[in-house]
Formats: C-alpha cells, sequence, structure tokens
C-alpha cells in the first residue's frame, strides 16, 4: 500500500472539517407533509437572525465549510434568504437551494441565479399529480414542483428530483426516475425514510425492501444516462455495489459528524439533519468549539465505536451505517443500522497499490471541491480493489462512476434531503455523496 492509501484512514480525531453544511434555516412552510422531519408549519420560536446567520457564514468560511445547503422548512419564507445566500457564495462556498418549489416563479429563480445559487432540490414523491398533492398537503403541490424544475432550468441552475421511497409509491420508483430525465434533471436522488420529526409516525420500508430497491438501483444507474441516479440515506448501497462489482462507490457513505453537520433554526448543531442528538448550540458556544470538541461529534469520527454488525463490518469505512437510523431505532447513534441485511465475514477487504495514469488523475483533480474529491479517489480505489485492478485509467473511470456521460467534469454542486425538501447535492460531475 502506498503512502497516499495508507494515509487516507487517519486516527478519528485528525483531519475533520465540516465541508458540508445543511441549514434549516427556518421551520416556517406552506405545506405540512407527514414525514417532514422538521415538523415544518410555523416558524420557530427564536429564529437565527440576519446578523447572526451572516456572522456564522464568516465561521463556516474559517473552518473550510465549501457546500452550504439553504433549506427549511421553506428557506424561501425568510426575507433575507437572497442576502445569506449572497454572503455564501462571496466566500467561496458552492450554495444549494432546497425548496418544495411552491413559490418558484421567473423572478426567484433569477434572484437564485444571481445570488451564486447552483442547483436547486424539488421533491416528488409520486408520478399521479393527485396523489403527491395528498401527501404533500397542498393543492397543486405537484404542479408547482415540475413547473420549479422547468423554471430553474431555464435560469440556468441544476436540478435534481428527490423522492422519499415509502409502499406508497415503490412500484413507481422507475416511471419517476424516467420523468426526472425527461424533465432534464441532473440527478434522481432516492431517499430512505428515516423514523424522525413527523415521520415517526410512518412505516419505514422493511430491511427485506430496502436491500431489494438498492440493488435495483445499483443495477439501472446506467440505464438513465446522462442523469445520475442515487440512493440516499441509505449508506450500505456501497457494500451492495461493491459485492456486485458495479460502479457507484464514490456515491454514498455516512457523513454524519466527520465532514458534515446541520444547524437549526434556533442554531443548533446536529451531526445530520435526521438526528436529534445535539452537539452544541451556536449562540452558546462559537461554531468552531463546536466542531472540533463535541464529544458527539467525536463518537462519530472513530469507527472502532461502532457497535454491532457496522463495528464488526469490513465495510465500516467506506459505509458506516446510517448513524441517524441506528438513533430513531435504538436510541443510540453508535448502534448498528438496522435497515441493513448484510452480514460480516470478519475479513477486510483486499486492497492493493494502486496507480493512477495522467489522464485519470488529471480529471480527478478538476473537481474543485476536496472533499468530493476525496470521495471520488475512495470509491474509484475500492472499485479497482474489487476487480483487482492496479491502474486507474480514464476507462476505469468510466465503468466506476456510474451515470458518468457528460465528457470531462465541470461544476456546479447542490446536495440534500428530501424528508422536508431540501436541497440537493448537484455536482457536475458523478460524484454524489450523500
Amino acid at each position: 500500500m502506498d503512502a497516499a492509501r495508507s494515509l487516507s484512514f487517519l486516527s478519528p480525531s485528525a483531519g475533520h472539517r465540516p465541508s458540508l453544511v445543511s441549514w434549516n434555516l427556518t421551520r416556517k412552510c406552506n405545506l405540512k407533509c407527514p414525514h417532514c422531519y422538521m415538523e415544518g408549519g410555523a416558524a420557530e420560536e427564536n429564529e437565527l437572525t440576519t446578523d447572526e446567520c451572516l456572522a456564522l457564514i464568516d465561521e463556516m468560511e474559517a473552518l473550510g465549510t465549501e457546500m452550504l445547503i439553504l433549506t427549511g422548512g421553506e428557506p424561501l419564507l425568510r426575507r433575507d434568504i437572497y442576502q445569506i445566500a449572497q454572503k455564501a457564495s462571496d466566500r467561496g462556498m458552492w450554495v444549494v437551494m432546497g425548496t418544495n418549489g411552491v413559490m418558484v416563479n421567473d423572478f426567484v429563480a433569477r434572484k437564485m441565479a444571481e445570488c451564486g445559487v447552483k442547483g436547486v432540490g424539488i421533491s416528488i414523491d409520486s408520478i399521479d399529480p393527485e396523489k403527491h398533492d395528498a401527501f404533500r398537503g397542498g393543492p397543486n403541490a405537484w404542479a408547482h414542483s415540475v413547473r420549479a424544475l422547468e423554471t430553474c432550468r431555464r435560469h440556468g441552475l441544476q436540478t435534481l428530483v428527490q423522492t422519499t421511497a415509502m409502499d406508497m409509491n415503490r412500484e413507481e420508483i422507475p416511471e419517476l426516475m424516467a420523468f426526472a430525465r425527461e424533465k432534464g434533471a441532473w440527478s434522481f436522488n432516492l431517499y430512505f425514510l428515516v423514523q424522525t420529526g413527523r415521520g415517526q409516525e410512518m412505516n419505514d420500508l422493511s430491511a427485506l425492501a430496502t436491500d431489494a430497491l438498492l440493488r435495483e438501483m445499483a443495477h439501472v444507474q446506467d440505464e438513465y444516462r446522462p442523469m445520475l441516479v442515487r440512493s440516499k440515506c441509505a449508506p450500505q448501497f456501497k457494500q451492495i455495489a461493491y459485492d456486485e462489482g458495479l460502479g457507484g462507490l464514490e456515491s454514498g457513505g455516512c457523513m454524519a459528524g466527520t465532514e458534515y453537520c446541520r444547524i437549526t433554526p434556533g442554531g443548533d448543531v446536529t451531526p445530520c439533519p435526521y438526528m436529534t442528538v445535539v452537539a452544541g448550540n451556536v449562540r452558546e458556544q462559537s461554531f468552531s468549539e463546536i466542531w472540533a470538541s463535541s464529544p458527539v461529534l467525536t463518537d462519530l469520527r472513530d469507527p472502532a465505536r461502532l457497535k454491532g454488525k457496522c463495528g464488526a463490518c469490513e465495510f465500516n469505512e467506506l459505509c458506516g451505517g446510517c448513524r441517524c437510523r441506528a438513533q430513531a431505532a435504538f436510541n443510540d447513534y453508535l448502534a448498528e443500522d438496522p435497515a441493513c441485511l448484510y452480514q460480516p465475514t470478519g475479513r477486510a477487504l483486499a486492497r492493493c497499490d494502486i496507480e493512477w495514469s495522467p489522464e485519470a488523475q488529471a480529471r480527478l483533480d478538476r473537481i474543485p471541491i476536496s472533499f468530493i474529491r476525496n470521495k471520488v479517489r475512495k470509491g474509484l480505489e475500492a472499485y479497482a480493489d474489487r476487480h483487482g485492478v492496479r491502474r486507474i485509467s480514464a476507462r476505469v473511470m468510466q465503468e466506476a462512476l456510474a451515470g458518468m456521460d457528460r465528457g470531462a467534469p465541470s461544476f456546479s454542486e447542490p446536495v440534500g434531503k428530501p424528508q422536508d425538501s431540501q436541497a440537493i447535492k448537484e455536482v457536475s460531475i458523478p460524484e454524489r455523496l450523500a
């Protein structure tokens, strides 16, 4: 193993920064979705002020935040949303917006683009407008979401269609993928419900149903080129793709507390939007202090602290299991992920020395966001290990980065989680985390 690879898994205290921050700017929302982790509706009492938000962006910049997701509730209900987006963009962050689409018109899309927003994620939970409207709790919600997709595209914003997998729409997933591609979406992101917020009252897919759907996703990734097909909140996708020798290993893997966190409307910092465990509050401590010293975040940075199957699993550095689902199921964010069927073998994954061709290295180097670049490198090297490939070439990249068929990696980036129409992770290349 070469030096670069041996350093890729450093001690849990080293090398962590909040590269990706998801920011619930408000709880106020104009819809009332039954699976909303924020329980959106009325604004939260004493939400962060404009000045507090702008100062927090300065802290993020100092800590090395590269991508910022502005979401809610419905973030467009904050009058200062464009001011916040503009400052983050001016500080060099890739700003992404998560909205339910109801308020998106030409004026709003133009303002987003002018303020440096790179992309927008829109949640669509059924191909049937009436079914979607009934679920989302708003008249014409489906029509507004589709209009938002078209309007944002017209103003040069990348769009992602985001769907939460549930019993009610399980059979519609192929149609939704085809619809997203027809609408010119950059990516179709399929989220797996985490029972938190109002979602506590909903039934999650069984582990068996989740596994079956993830395997379907792994096998259809290439069928929807150039649109990307990605699973979210199901990091075991990596184990499945690895097991079946498929691409997509650069996608997924739980980042909670390691390179990713969420800030609530009132300033609480949690490892992920779906996790209620609080690491600290930015009104009581600096964001820098919380990120550096919170015991919760420290726990999540050490794979050796994982319990049950996740702790024993040879994939825990690639996958890690969903920490939010563990918390929701067992009230323990270090417990095993109950949605994963995989039984660890106790055998370490095979690794060999990997050489990069100059062309492949140049393509990797063109990815401007470092945490995505690192995920892509690890995913490609895991794919090479799986296939016994010792040299990563442009052809290997093409095979391994599922859905990649758009030429050289250009950029414009978003991310998100659709349980409250949260944003995206829109990278104009195949690298989507998530």
